[in-house]
């Protein structure tokens, strides 16, 4: 009896790539999750598989300023992939592939210390940047605290309305 579903992404910082992609897949029989290209161009992809659990249900995705890294990966995933319509406000635009390098050789038996190293880029299934730029929502809505407190939350309930009309 579920009419759809609605994904609460704001202020969510993300997480580990593999664990956003395993996600995705469950809402996906098909498409690509995300694409990453590295600095010489080198491109890597994600693709769903087929046999995912909620591959039919329509699907909202709030999201706001604060939703980031593997968030902006799933929005986006889902939206490119016909899947989800998102709204909200254009997310963080955190889309870089760091690696954690240690230091070496500097005399210290503790270690030097280590730097993050950004390595590439993510691209959303359409071929978007996402670092610096966020996801744009499909439906912008923005929500102050002071309209939040006097009329709710005005997001949630344009994402229930979309779903009533599916």
């Amino acid at each position: 009896g579920y009419k759809g579903l609605i994904l609460d992404l704001r202020s969510n910082p993300g997480g580990l790539l593999q664990a956003t992609v395993d996600v995705a897949d469950e809402f996906l029989n098909s498409g690509t999750i995300i694409d990453e290209v590295d600095a010489n161009g080198g491109k890597k992809s994600w693709s769903a598989k087929s046999g995912g659990l909620a591959t039919k249900i329509p699907i909202v995705i709030l999201q706001d300023n604060g939703s980031a890294s593997g968030s902006e990966v799933l929005a986006s995933a889902l939206r490119d992939n016909g899947r989800a319509q998102i709204v909200g406000v254009r997310s963080f635009g955190k889309g870089t592939v760091n690696q954690l390098q240690t230091l070496k050789n500097c005399g210290d038996p503790a270690g030097c210390g280590a730097l993050y190293l950004s390595v590439g880029r993510w691209l959303t299934p359409k071929g978007d940047q996402i670092e610096g730029l966020g996801v744009k929502p499909d439906i912008e809505l923005p929500m102050t605290y002071d309209e939040y407190l006097d009329q709710g939350d005005i997001q949630m309930f344009k994402a229930i309305d979309l779903l009533h009309g599916k």
